[in-house]
């Protein structure tokens, strides 16, 4: 007899409970992340998607990988080796496999994206860090500060994340590889 697999837990679930195991309030991890309260209440009860600067805001406030935030267990090795054919997460119209995270990574994470052509040009973000794009295909445009920049296959850009930007796909979906650095962070002086 085939076993059940079990139920598949949301995004909203794993962040409630990393936000949990650090022993953290709703409150604390609001003011670690930059994002507000009723906000964060409402990406851990489902209610809303995380942007990828929300998920890297929240990743870097509570010290594990964005793949932790998608249900990946923490890194057991010192190399963490991402298959091209990993599952992809749904989050604010982007599709995302997680592709770092180490056993004690908490610098970087490197993110597979693709951005379909039809979604919705979300408000342009921001978060702590930097971030590096490489694009595998399609054509990538990329809004920072107002301006536009239009990106081929092979083209990379780098910029301080901190500054207002957004991500869209002209045309075809576009896949890119996205690394971003967070701001080191001590969770040991919140308590």
């Amino acid at each position: 007899m085939a076993q059940a697999l079990p139920a598949l837990r949301s995004i909203g679930e794993y962040l409630k409970a990393a936000r949990e195991d650090k022993g953290l309030t709703l409150e604390q991890a609001s003011d670690l992340s930059g994002i507000s309260k009723s906000h964060l209440s409402r990406l851990e009860s489902s209610e809303r998607q995380p942007s990828v600067a929300a998920l890297l805001a929240l990743s870097a406030a509570l010290g594990v990988s964005v793949g932790t935030l998608f249900g990946e267990s923490e890194g057991s090795g010192p190399v963490a080796i991402s298959s091209p054919d990993e599952p992809r997460r749904e989050s604010n119209g982007l599709y995302i496999a997680p592709c770092s995270g180490y056993s004690g990574s908490n610098v970087i994470d490197a993110l597979r994206v693709t951005v379909g052509p039809d979604r919705p040009a979300p408000s342009p973000t921001r978060h702590p860090g930097e971030e590096w794009l490489y694009v595998l295909s399609g054509r990538l445009r990329l809004e920072f500060d107002g301006q536009a920049y239009f990106l081929e296959p092979g083209a990379a850009a780098h910029f301080n994340a901190e500054v207002p930007h957004r991500l869209g796909a002209e045309g075809a979906a576009t896949e890119v590889l996205l690394v971003a650095a967070k701001p080191h962070r001590n969770l040991h002086q919140i308590h």
